[in-house]
């Protein structure tokens, strides 16, 4: 009970505290990073890459924000001595609570959900149990993240659909568009 009075006070003054500046409305970010696979079927995994863009809406009223993302990772893992890349393309709709938007330290939670296509590379003689290779499916896009100086973000995601191919991952972009409104 008390952690969840510890919760909820904290909401309370995180909301109170970020107050947002009036910022564009329009923000369009390409991004690069690496992505870990979270797989427990695999083998040893390996540290991946991650890319893609996404184009966002700030709401004017409120410290929301609203999007659309492609993106492109792989969850790299070894299994039985076979190198096998587990490659997610995904469109998400997403959307982010920011914290002291439009300032030069701005945080921000999202969730989004994504149609996503799943395909493994280089599978060879690796033979998964629930012959996920080449499917469709939805996913789950949860992410927390840190936006310096109006432009560069750092976000922490994870992008969860097929087991195999759940990724945890660290981006870095740079936001064209956002910052201040004068």
């Amino acid at each position: 009970m008390k952690k969840l009075l510890v919760i909820l006070l904290n909401i309370c003054v995180l909301s109170v505290y970020g107050r947002n500046l009036p910022v564009k409305t329009f923000e369009f970010e390409p991004f690069l990073g690496t992505t870990y696979g979270l797989s427990s079927e695999a083998g040893s995994r390996e540290i991946g890459p991650a890319l893609g863009m996404e184009g966002r809406w700030n709401l004017r009223k409120c410290p929301f924000d609203v999007g659309m993302q492609l993106y492109l990772g792989t969850a790299e893992t070894s299994f039985h001595g076979s190198d096998v890349s587990c490659r997610t393309a995904s469109f998400t709709i997403i959307g982010d609570y920011n914290w002291k938007r439009g300032s030069n330290f701005s945080p921000f939670v999202g969730l989004g959900l994504g149609a996503n296509h799943y395909d493994m590379i280089d599978s060879g003689s690796y033979d998964y149990k629930y012959n996920d290779d080449d499917v469709s499916g939805y996913g789950l896009v949860p992410r927390v993240g840190i936006e310096f100086f109006r432009h560069l973000r750092i976000t922490l995601t994870g992008h969860l659909g097929k087991k195999i191919y759940n990724t945890a991952g660290l981006t870095i972009g740079y936001a064209f568009g956002g910052g201040k409104r004068k």
